[in-house]
This record gives C-alpha cells, structure tokens and sequence, in this order.
C-alpha cells in the first residue's frame, strides 16, 4: 500500500520531483520515522500487520484471545501438538491481520495520510536535504511582499493556523487506551477488614 510516497513529501518538502537513489533512501527512512511515531502514540499499528502468535486458546465463544488489535481477518488456524507425545494442547498458532486500515475508513486514511506526508516533510533529515538542493524556503511574506523572512534549518511544529502542519493530536480519536486487570477476583471488604474503617 503506498499509502505516502517520496514523491508527495519531495513536493510538500519543495525538493526536485526526480530524486535519486540517496535522495529517496533519506526521504524513505522520513516516512518510516513518522510512521514509527504514529504508532507510538496510537498504542498499536496504524496500518495492518501480520502476526504470529502462538499458545492461543478459543475464548469459549468461538473468538480468540488475541494480542493485537482490530483484527482485520485470521488467516490460519493451526492446532498445536505436545513436543514429546504428539498429542494435541488445546491451543493453536493463529496467523492474522491486524491494525486500523486507512482503505477501509477513507477519513482516517486522509488523517493519516496528511499527518505522514507533513511529519516527513518538516523532519531534520528532509529539510536539510532541501537546503542542500539549494531551495530557501519562506517562513512569511510581509504585507504586500514587501519582505520576506527565509526558514532556518530547524522547523515548528504546527501552530493551528491555516496551512499549518498537523501534529499527533490529530489522530487522538484512533488512539488505543489499554486497561489491565490482574486476572482473578478481589477479596470481600469484610475479609480485608477495610468495610470497618
């Protein structure tokens, strides 16, 4: 899926359309950095994955307990067979697709899709490489284009005006929120004694 290719964050970066092998290879690793950051702060995959997990016991509605999610589709089934006898565990090895899915809800696809291109195309390593193509890039135009103030090489981040790069609040509606409880029950308030105080 190319979901964001170096040729859209050359253009949102102001570099040359024709890059060369360095030049893509610099702009690749860009993308793979902003996508790396959105999944940090999704808490899982922000485009599908195959997975393996192995030791998977149905969870007794006909579903399994599965560690990423949301599945997308399981693949393969597989029942799994005791090392020394052969016997069958009860547990198999699933393989399955799993993470959000920009294809198949278009809006998300669009959030994503923007906050990736802009990420990689202010990053230190894309703007550097503008600079080194010999583009001076604007940061403001006076009334009247009277002045005009050229960027530094570092860049901020979005301001919230309009035109503004996105930031990782953007996507805050997909982010995962993970809630663990220690498996097993709580003692009664009477057998802890706390129901007194």
């Amino acid at each position: 899926m190319d979901l964001v290719t170096p040729e859209k964050v050359a253009v949102r970066a102001g570099l040359p359309a024709a890059l060369d092998a360095d030049d893509r290879a610099l702009v690749e690793e860009a993308i793979d950095d902003a996508f790396a950051e959105v999944a940090s702060h999704l808490g899982r995959s922000p485009v599908p994955e195959t997975f393996t997990q192995r030791g998977v016991v149905q969870d007794g509605r006909g579903g399994w307990c599965l560690d990423y999610e949301p599945v997308i589709e399981v693949v393969s089934a597989t029942a799994e067979t005791h090392p020394v006898n052969g016997a069958l565990t009860g547990a198999y090895t699933i393989v399955y697709r799993a993470g959000l899915d920009p294809e198949s809800d278009p809006r998300y696809g669009r959030v994503l899709r923007r906050y990736v291109t802009w990420s990689a195309a202010v990053s230190p390593i894309v703007r550097r490489l503008t600079q080194a193509k010999g583009v001076r890039l604007q940061t403001s135009v006076n009334v009247e284009g009277q002045g005009v103030v050229y960027e530094s090489t570092q860049s901020a981040a979005g301001s919230g005006v309009a035109g503004a790069p996105p930031t990782l609040a953007d996507l805050d509606e997909w982010v995962h929120h993970t809630v663990y409880q220690a498996p097993g029950r709580a003692p009664h308030p009477i057998e802890t004694g706390t129901a007194w105080l």
